[in-house]
C-alpha cells in the first residue's frame, strides 16, 4: 500500500488488481516516484483474495472502499498452458472480470480502467491495430479462452455504462509500451512468451 491513511482520508483510493504482476509493479514504481499525498494506492496480489469468488471480491472492495480501480488481474500463461487449458482461461477470467466490474459498480467506484492484452486482436487483421478492431474476427486459436474473456471486458463495460452510466475504460496502447519498456527485472524472452 502506498499512501498514509493515518494522515487523513485520501481524495482518491486506487485499488490495483493484479498489483504484483508485471504491469502492476511498473505502475507501483511510477506511483512511488510521484508520491502524491492525496492518493492512496493498494496493490493487490492473488494471495489477498480469490477474485473468482464473488463474496471474496465484495469483502475486498468493502475493506478498501476504492474510488478508482485499475483492473490488471487475470489468469495468464504461456502458449502451451493456453493451448492445454483454454476453457479454464475463459471461465476463470470471465469470473474475475465480472466480479471486479460488478463489485466496483456496487460500491460506487468512480472509474475502472481495465487492462487488455494484444493477443485479443483478430488472428487475421490489418496493421496498424487499434481498439476499434478488437471484435473484427476470432483471435488466434492458441489463446481463444483468454482472448475472448478479455474481449468480454469491453462488452461488459459498454453494458454497465448504458445501464448505470458506469465509467470504465480499456487500456491497450499504453500496455504495449509499458510491457516492453518499464520492467527492469523481467527477461525480454519471458515477456515475448506471454504476448
Amino acid at each position: 500500500m502506498i499512501g498514509d491513511a493515518a494522515s487523513g482520508p485520501a481524495a482518491m483510493v486506487v485499488l490495483v488488481t493484479g498489483g504484483t504482476g508485471l504491469v502492476g509493479k511498473a505502475i507501483e514504481e511510477v506511483v512511488k516516484a510521484e508520491n502524491r499525498a492525496d492518493e492512496k494506492w493498494i496493490f493487490l496480489s492473488s494471495k489477498e483474495a480469490d477474485l473468482k469468488d464473488m463474496e471474496a471480491t465484495k469483502r475486498l472492495f468493502a475493506k478498501y472502499n476504492p474510488t478508482h480501480v485499475i483492473h490488471l488481474a487475470a489468469m495468464v500463461g504461456g502458449l502451451f498452458k493456453n493451448l492445454k487449458y483454454n476453457l479454464d482461461f475463459y471461465r476463470n477470467n470471465i469470473l474475475i472480470n465480472d466480479n471486479v466490474l460488478h463489485s466496483a459498480h456496487e460500491t460506487g467506484v468512480k472509474k475502472v480502467v481495465s487492462c487488455l492484452s494484444t493477443c485479443i486482436f483478430p488472428d487475421k487483421t490489418t496493421y496498424p491495430i487499434d481498439e476499434s478492431m478488437i471484435h473484427n474476427g476470432p483471435p488466434h486459436s492458441s489463446n481463444f479462452g483468454y482472448a475472448y474473456a478479455k474481449r468480454m471486458i469491453d462488452v461488459q463495460n459498454r453494458y454497465q455504462h448504458d445501464r448505470h452510466h458506469f465509467q470504465s475504460t480499456l487500456w491497450l496502447r499504453f500496455l504495449c509500451l509499458l510491457t516492453f519498456c518499464t520492467e527492469p527485472t523481467t527477461n525480454s524472452l519471458v515477456i515475448f512468451s506471454h504476448l
